[in-house]
This record gives structure tokens, sequence and C-alpha cells, in this order.
């Protein structure tokens, strides 16, 4: 095959590309995204590793010394709670957050730039990962359900009772809706909807972790500081990937008239 032919090819898939982030509020850049890929995959996986090497059920005796009185006051209610429904609830809140961004497909603009932003969606839920395990993993908090005699033993000595601090379900609720949130006003920043969409928002994950403290899995500081970081994680992703104002960009446009291709720069 001739050579050239082949190179025109390449730079004809090359200037695709470049096209639609030229129409896109965003735009990748390899080296930000290799280093969030890169953090986010091997982090997350490091840190479930490492709880599953290093954390050993807690034994009858442990559990049997706790005392809700060493919690702090203003945590302590959560020590009094444990319904299985309010799991199940907070289960599917968190299935329905999972399930929002792809609602995002739905708008041309946004399904023409289904890479770029599928590339930010995956970049947002391994660094939301890969943070709360690893905290988890550090802060090795026990859950209030341990320290609730209406909870039974088999969760007690489930691995997870000793991973409270802070809630995954809380932080993956709001990182998956304020990056759908984020996205899609900036796609339509005039949009009547933008109350409606981030109150939308704002509220599935305070849902979330409501349940998550009435089932006795968690403590209101392990819901309010995984909102905080969940919904900034969602934010700042596409937040960063927000092309700059009067920045450059390259075209390339190969010419079969010559042996060569010509280059537009534009500031």
């Amino acid at each position: 095959m001739n050579y050239k032919l082949v190179l025109i090819f390449l730079f004809l898939i090359f200037n695709l590309l470049l096209s639609a982030q030229n129409n896109s509020p965003y735009e990748l850049n390899f080296k930000r995204e290799t280093l969030l890929l890169g953090l986010g995959g091997v982090g997350s996986l490091t840190a479930v590793n490492l709880q599953q090497k290093n954390i050993a059920p807690l034994t009858i005796e442990q559990i049997n010394a706790v005392n809700a009185n060493d919690i702090n006051g203003f945590d302590r209610s959560a020590t009094r709670n444990w319904s299985t429904q309010a799991a199940k609830g907070s289960d599917y809140f968190l299935y329905a957050s999972a399930a929002l961004p792809f609602t995002l497909l739905i708008d041309k603009p946004i399904r023409n730039d289904a890479f770029i932003v599928g590339t930010m969606f995956v970049e947002t839920v391994l660094i939301n990962l890969a943070l709360t395990d690893y905290t988890k993993y550090i802060a090795r908090r026990y859950r209030p359900l341990v320290y609730n005699d209406e909870s039974p033993l088999t969760s007690k000595q489930d691995l997870s009772a000793q991973l409270a601090f802070f809630s995954g379900h809380t932080s993956g609720s709001a990182a998956l809706c304020f990056f759908t949130a984020k996205v899609l006003t900036d796609y339509h920043p005039n949009s009547k909807l933008k109350p409606l969409i981030w109150g939308t928002a704002a509220m599935i994950p305070a849902i979330t972790g409501y349940l998550r403290y009435k089932a006795g899995k968690h403590y209101p500081t392990d819901v309010i500081v995984g909102y905080l970081v969940g919904a900034s994680i969602g934010y700042l992703i596409p937040q960063w990937h927000r092309k700059k104002e009067g920045g450059t960009s390259l075209q390339f446009s190969p010419s079969l008239e010559y042996s060569g291709m010509n280059v537009l720069v534009k500031f």
C-alpha cells in the first residue's frame, strides 16, 4: 500500500477527532488523561487489595469491647440505627446515580462528543473510587452497626464493618450526579432547566447519604465528607477539561495534490 495513502488516512482520522473537540466545551490532553486514568485505575485496585490483605474480621472480644459513649456526640445517634430496608434503598439510589450519566447520550451535541465525555466519566469514577477506598483503609473506622445490639454478628464481622469513613455510597452518588449536571449545563449554559438539573443532582446523593445513616452503615460525618468529596470530583473533572479561552488549536488537512499536508494554527 502506498505510504502516502496511509499517512492521509491517519491524518483524516486525527482531524476528525480534533474537529470533534473544537465543537466541544471540553478537550482531552494525553498527559492529563494518562495521569488521571493511571492514578484512578492503579489507586482503586491497590486500595481494594490492601483492604482484603490487611484487614481481618473483628473478633467477638473486640465487638464486645466497643462502647457507643466513645463516639462523639454529633455522630453517636447513628449507633442506634439499623435498617436493612434503608440499606437496600441506598443501593437503589446509587444504581440510579450510576445510570444518570448515560442519559447524557440523549443530547445530540453530547452524543457527538461521546469519546470525550466518556473519558471524563471513567476518570471521575476511578478517581472517586481510589480516594474513597484509600481513605477507608487508612481510617479503619468501625461502622455504627458494630455498636448496635440489634445488628447481626455476621454484619459486624464483615470486613466492610471497619470501613465507615467516608461513605462510598454517598461519594459515588455525588460524583456521578454532579458530573452529569456539570456536563449538561456546560453544553447548555443558557438552559432554563439549570435550577432543576442542579437541584436534582444535589438531592439524590443527599437522600443516599441519609439512607446510609438510617441503615446504621455510616455516621453523619461519614456522609457529609463523602458528599463533599464526591461532589468536588464530579464537578472538577469536567471543569479541568474545559477549553481555555484564547487557547491554540491545530488542524491538519492532508493534501492529495502535494506530498505533504496543510497545518492551520488558530489562536
